[in-house]
């Protein structure tokens, strides 16, 4: 498992990088064919270590260059694996509970500001308002609802108040709440990666701005959109957003890049752009192909896979005469027998032995036993075991 969580650090610098190539020449203005692009990456950062368990690609169709890069790379991640002993696992194990415990945390909170607001039915079906919030939220991932600060509904005239509106309706045209769950969860199992942070921005940035193409695309009037955004950054109290629900402002930086991109005057699309999706989809499996060194095969395995040699499940006791075993109350034998992969031994050879007659009780006893299989490579394979016999007759 360590192997598999530090192999994600150094494999997701190749998915950063693919990413952007990718992203930057999709124009600003298509924000859903972007998220979903990073949100690809994020899914691939997450898997790209267990292709190696597929074993698809021929080591001699992959360039040199990146053989020797992963081959160097996967060396240091065994060799860190190994020296790190068990406390590597405690530590990831502590912070992935801690990461995970703000999601419930979080979740509860958006429970208590759900119970506690009230229907807006002024404002259509679906939105409530609430005193418990300094900013537009949609909570809730079966039934989604918006929820609306109560000092918006006073402060706002209703042009402002549809802008908003028609936002946090995008999150829930988009399931913005399932993704960012997901997200979430991606990030509390690899809290140790900066590079699944780098993602996590990048997706908080291009899922505001794909809604504010909505709001853009359906009310018609970007001027009068980033007026309402900038009052509404320059009116904001202290407050901190729950984790697990997207909403209409973020963070100041954020709010001010968002602002300049709606007023750019650049024409925006609210489709997400599937052809290019999948093409950013197919240079991760490219990137998977690439991955598929032996070495990096060899590394996942076994951790996942850790080879096991040939045991005795059943050991059957051999037997001597009774009138031998009277008169020689001593003995020991070992033979040597080949178990193969369906578990049963065969081509029995003795080893060593006190005598002729104990031999060959040790080799009979030997091939009438049960045994496990050798395993290699998450396979059952033949193995060599050495049975022990010892007589000691009363």
């Amino acid at each position: 498992m360590i192997s598999f969580l530090l192999t994600t650090l150094w494999q997701g610098a190749f998915v950063v990088g693919i990413t952007f190539a990718v992203t930057t020449a999709i124009p600003k203005g298509q924000a859903a064919t972007r998220y979903a692009v990073w949100f690809a990456a994020l899914v691939a950062l997450a898997l790209l270590p267990l292709t190696a368990l597929l074993s698809i690609a021929s080591p001699s169709a992959i360039p040199s260059s990146i053989v020797h890069t992963t081959t160097v790379a996967t060396k240091v991640t065994q060799q860190a694996a190994r020296t790190s002993g068990s406390w590597l696992s405690i530590a990831w194990i502590a912070g992935a509970l801690l990461s995970l415990l703000r999601i419930v945390v979080s979740y509860a909170r958006i429970a208590a500001i759900r119970r506690s607001a009230v229907p807006a039915d002024a404002l259509g079906p679906r939105v409530m308002t609430s005193d418990r919030l300094e900013i537009p939220i949609v909570a809730g991932i079966i039934r989604p609802v918006v929820i609306i600060p109560a000092r918006l509904l006073r402060d706002l005239d209703s042009a402002d108040l549809r802008c908003i509106l028609i936002h946090e309706r995008a999150h829930i045209s988009r399931r913005d709440v399932l993704g960012n769950l997901i997200q979430r969860v991606f990030e509390a199992a690899l809290f140790f990666n900066p590079w699944v942070y780098l993602i996590g921005h990048q997706l908080v940035n291009e899922r505001e701005a794909a809604c504010d193409d909505w709001v853009v695309c359906n009310a018609g009037d970007p001027v009068r959109y980033a007026s309402c955004l900038a009052a509404l950054g320059g009116q904001q109290r202290p407050f901190t957003p729950p984790l697990l629900t997207p909403s209409a402002i973020g963070s100041g930086r954020m709010l001010i890049g968002r602002i300049a991109r709606i007023l750019d005057g650049k024409s925006v699309s609210m489709k997400t752009n599937y052809l290019v999706v999948s093409a950013a989809v197919a240079l991760f499996a490219l990137l998977a192909f690439a991955f598929q060194t032996p070495p990096t095969i060899a590394a996942v395995r076994s951790s996942a896979c850790p080879t096991l040699l040939a045991s005795v499940v059943n050991a059957v006791p051999p037997k001597l005469p009774d009138m031998y075993a009277a008169a020689h109350p001593h003995g020991s034998a070992e033979v040597e027998v080949t178990i193969g992969t369906n578990g049963k031994a065969s081509n029995a050879r003795i080893l060593k032995a006190t005598d002729a007659t104990i031999g060959k009780a040790a080799v009979k006893a030997a091939l009438q036993s049960t045994y496990s299989p050798a395993r290699r490579d998450c396979k059952t394979v033949s193995g060599n075991f050495v049975y022990h016999a010892q007589f000691e007759s009363p």
